[in-house]
């Protein structure tokens, strides 16, 4: 009896091993920095898979266009004579086909191939918006760490101070307010960590949906917001290799191979046929010539939509062109407004912060200021330490949309 119940704790004790063990692989966490990020956007992302998907269904599009419009045509009868006094079988056997003379098959060709062009295009700009979702979530996370870190170490300057305002409520020195005050004031303290955390938790689950994560998967952003911010030494600001704009301009050309295919059904098509027949036991060999007359429909209609067409996509393409190039600029402006200003307070500001803290702290344990204007200094403080963070992020915000707008990420 003793024997089987030590197999059994054994048992149970591999077997909550191996289910943590596996809990733990299940739950691995993925260092992530800002270039590592943009790749596994590119390689495992879901919505760019798809996007290839549409390629492949474009370039179908190609094959069915290449294929002749009209298959040959096989006929053949036969039947019986008969004069009265003999029956003879007559027969005739023949084939025909149609043949399009005004370049049809190749404006069909043309359509197709620009249809794969603005679908590959297409699929580069899907990837030029993701790379920026996964950009702006990456710098985000970057930032609500750097919040957790000032929400737990104002939490420690805070309870730092509240044992010091208990001692001295022991001793005699101050009342009792003083001490629920401080007490308050770490309260506070410990809201303000528990909502950067989940604001972090939150920015951290929208770049495992961006990065393709299973559910059970941690991600672990790492990198320098500063960094990040700061403007490159070298960078083209243009639009023109933007792919939404490359997009629609492959688009304009298959509007326009539409109305060359329209305009090219105006030629009559042809059709040329032989055919061979037995009547009355003769051989008869015949040649056919047959033209469509194109009096009703002459392809008016595919081309009167297709420059319809063609005029909303390149209005649709100027206006596209107006606001990237706004795009730029302001990305451009706010970058080097916000890197500018995070260096002046980097200058000016930093050390009189740290001082500011120190003395303050000082000065209350010694007694020489009271705890309300202690406070009220920490408030100071603690609002520029984020205003601080909140330039980076805006700084490290620009450099992403700039980089979008510009769809430069190789």
């Amino acid at each position: 009896m003793f024997r089987r119940r030590l197999v059994g704790l054994l048992l149970g004790a591999l077997f909550v091993a191996t289910s943590a063990r596996a809990q733990e692989q299940g739950q691995a966490t993925h260092g992530l920095t800002f270039e590592r990020a943009i790749e596994l956007a590119r390689r495992q992302a879901p919505e760019l898979a798809t996007a290839r998907a549409r390629i492949e269904e474009a370039r179908g599009g190609i094959d069915a266009a290449s294929v002749w419009r009209f298959n040959p045509q096989l006929q053949a009868s036969a039947g019986p004579r008969s004069n009265g006094a003999d029956t003879t079988v007559d027969w005739s056997v023949g084939a025909r086909q149609w043949f399009e003379l005004g370049g049809q098959r190749g404006d069909r060709i043309a359509a197709a191939r620009a249809g794969v062009d603005a679908v590959e295009a297409q699929r580069e700009d899907i990837e030029r918006l993701l790379l920026r979702e996964v950009g702006l979530a990456f710098v985000q996370a970057l930032y609500w760490e750097r919040r957790v870190e000032l929400a737990r170490e104002n939490l420690r300057i805070v309870e730092s101070v509240a044992r010091v305002a208990r001692r001295r409520h022991e001793v005699g020195d101050t009342g009792g307010l003083e001490e629920s005050v401080a007490s308050l004031s770490f309260a506070r303290s410990q809201i303000d960590e528990a909502r950067a955390l989940a604001a972090l938790g939150q920015v951290e689950g929208r770049l495992k949906i961006l990065l393709g994560f299973k559910a059970g998967a941690e991600v672990d952003p790492q990198g320098d917001l500063r960094q990040l911010g700061a403007p490159p030494a070298a960078i083209q600001e243009g639009v023109d290799t933007r792919p939404d704009l490359r997009a629609l301009d492959a688009e304009v050309q298959q509007a326009k191979s539409e109305i060359a295919l329209g305009q090219a059904e105006r030629v009559p098509d042809i059709r040329l046929g032989a055919g061979y027949s037995r009547e009355e036991g003769a051989d008869i060999l015949q040649g056919s010539l047959a033209l469509s007359i194109p009096l009703f429909d002459h392809g008016q209609g595919t081309a009167a939509v297709a420059r319809a067409r063609s005029g909303r996509i390149e209005a649709e393409l100027r206006g596209a062109e107006r606001r990237a190039a706004v795009e730029v600029e302001t990305a451009s402006r706010a970058s080097r407004q916000l890197s500018a200003a995070a260096r002046m307070f980097e200058e000016r500001g930093l050390v009189t912060l740290v001082r500011s803290e120190d003395v303050a702290a000082a000065s209350y344990e010694a007694g020489a200021m009271p705890l309300g204007e202690l406070l009220a200094i920490r408030r100071e403080l603690v609002q520029a330490k984020l205003d601080y963070a909140g330039l980076l992020l805006g700084a490290a915000t620009a450099q992403v949309e700039l980089r979008a707008s510009i769809g430069a990420w190789k």
